[in-house]
């Protein structure tokens, strides 16, 4: 029996958001939305989780797509917030092994530096201690001659040596991803392009919230027993929706990040450096066959301002890679594509100095009279224990008149496609079953293993019953067509932009930033998602719109 089409899957949700009265409903489909309502809904609670564009389209897809223990929070004294952030880089190692990848990092030593090697060193054995020693691989320090042979190019004038350090790097959109289909497999109603429009209140309490579905453009009610507002930039227009003299919670910032060609620049470790304009920290990071150098860190006054980078911040972030290495030239043409987003920091956490760099990424929840719990801050890493502990303050609300339900269960549960990897060797003798089953190709066994984890045999078993799905989409990259009809059918996938960008990133990647495939792939996910031949080339006149707006920054 075929499982329903993505289209029929979508009206089933709306569905049952429209006819269901919900325990929990979770507003915004970043990081901290998906993981909340994944927690939830594994606790046992009925649960809707909305999203007004696709999943993690906006601050979740756009950071620097790293699971670190935030080392320059130990210059601002916040041990604890780097214990705990260490302790889930460990966690998430396990539970989501085929996501989250060791990433060697080199944080060089200059003379003039604000801090002298020795006191590197000395932070890099507390960011040791404070992971219990339990990380890939523990700090070592070398030499000038030495540092350069980990990173070619590198800057040697006046270098006096410095450290090689490990953290994690991930997919951020789709780590977002996997815990909106676990959410959904444990019985959560998730849809995305729905945006809320207003809250309706009884007796002092919000009851119901009118969507507006963003596609066809009907309206719908939900109700929910319980609400939480977890929408990142957004959280204080929406909060005005049920208190028009609400106080603003966050600080706006905008962080650019830009992807340079390998072949102008390639690095096989990251690179941790300061700004040689204003000691700003940013990292020039290894990024499949491309470099990635960010992020730029300044405040922003309208969150819509943030989503595309501009001439200036582009000029600031290659003035930075072309300063650690001089013989790259780098210039402007040399920008492939780039990504901006806007962090959603706490407000109340400015430094007194007023430096965006200094504010701290915790993260607040206030539960409001209404039945509104908010929550606002965080960051990528420790998404998950946020989750967790906005479920445990949501108690009073979510088990009053009922038998309380269990605890978390997250710490112990695997995201989709690590279920089975409990260890690195599983992992690679998935990529090895992955290659015989691809004809020895073992560039694409990787990529889809470190994509999908074990949900990868699914898309090899579907390009052993159809061969033309194996073929590449663009050639040098390692997509495949089966990755597209995967992407509408199991992966939530509603719009081009949704698959070109977020789940196959030809947008990021591909030399032309995914143009030239762009109607065929249209051509495919119209198939399965019933596009008209009107929708089709709408969708793709929007892409190369999307595309145009990424590269505005060049006029």
């Amino acid at each position: 029996m075929q499982p329903p089409s993505a289209p029929d899957q979508r009206r089933a949700t709306l569905a049952r958001l429209a006819s269901e009265c919900f325990d929990l409903v979770v507003v915004g489909g970043g990081i901290n939305g998906a993981a909340i309502a994944r927690d939830a809904a594994l606790r046992g609670y009925r649960v809707a989780l909305v999203e007004r564009r696709d999943w993690a389209s906006g601050t979740s897809s756009r950071s620097s797509r790293l699971i670190h223990g935030g080392l320059r929070y130990l210059e601002h004294g916040e041990l604890a917030l780097v214990a705990e952030s260490l302790a889930e880089r460990r966690q998430l190692s396990r539970l989501a092994r085929h996501l989250v990848r060791p990433l060697p990092f080199v944080a060089p030593v200059y003379r003039g530096d604000r801090w002298p090697a020795a006191l590197v060193e000395l932070g890099l054995w507390i960011y040791d201690a404070l992971a219990l020693f339990q990380g890939h691989a523990r700090h070592q320090y070398f030499g000038p001659r030495r540092l350069v042979g980990l990173l070619p190019g590198l800057r040697q004038q006046e270098l006096r040596g410095g450290v090689l350090y490990y953290d994690g790097q991930t997919d951020d959109a789709r780590l977002v991803l996997e815990n909106v289909l676990d959410a959904r497999q444990a019985g959560a109603a998730a849809a995305s392009y729905c945006a809320l429009e207003a809250f309706e209140t009884l007796q002092g309490r919000v009851a119901t919230a009118a969507l507006r579905d963003q596609l066809s453009g009907a309206r719908l009610q939900i109700r929910g027993r319980c609400w939480v507002l977890a929408a990142g930039p957004q959280t204080d227009e929406l909060l005005t929706l049920v208190d028009p003299q609400h106080h603003p919670w966050l600080r706006p910032t905008k962080g650019v990040h830009i992807v340079l060609r390998g072949d102008r620049l390639s690095v096989p470790r990251a690179l941790v450096a300061y700004h040689p304009r204003d000691a700003r920290v940013l990292f020039v990071l290894p990024f499949f066959e491309h470099t990635v150098v960010g992020t730029t860190d300044t405040d922003l006054q309208a969150p819509a301002a943030g989503t595309q980078a501009a001439a200036e911040e582009v000029a600031y972030l290659l003035a930075a890679a072309n300063h650690y290495f001089p013989d790259a030239g780098l210039r402007a043409d040399d920008v492939l594509a780039s990504w901006s987003g806007v962090r959603p920091l706490l407000a109340s956490a400015t430094s007194e100095h007023g430096n965006t760099s200094a504010v701290s990424r915790e993260h607040r929840i206030a539960i409001r009279a209404d039945g509104i719990i908010v929550v606002a801050g965080g960051k990528l890493t420790t998404y998950r224990r946020l989750a967790a502990e906005t479920l445990e303050a949501a108690r009073p609300l979510l088990d009053a008149d009922r038998p309380p339900r269990g605890p978390s269960t997250t710490a112990d549960r695997p995201l989709p496609g690590a279920s089975g990897l409990r260890s690195e060797a599983e992992l690679q003798r998935l990529v090895a079953g992955l290659r015989e089953g691809l004809g020895g190709d073992e560039r694409l066994a990787h990529h889809l293993a470190t994509t999908y984890g074990v949900v990868a045999t699914r898309l090899v078993a579907r390009v052993a019953e159809r061969p033309a799905l194996g073929r590449r989409i663009v050639s040098g990259l390692p997509f495949i067509w089966a990755e597209v009809a995967h992407a509408a059918r199991e992966e939530l996938a509603l719009n081009l932009d949704d698959v070109l960008v977020r789940r196959v990133q030809l947008f990021y990647r591909a030399s032309d930033q995914g143009l030239a495939a762009s109607e065929a792939v249209a051509e495919a996910l119209a198939e399965a998602l019933g596009w008209s031949a009107d929708e089709r080339a709408r969708q793709v006149v929007a892409y190369h719109e999307l595309v145009a707006r990424n590269r505005a920054w060049r006029r």
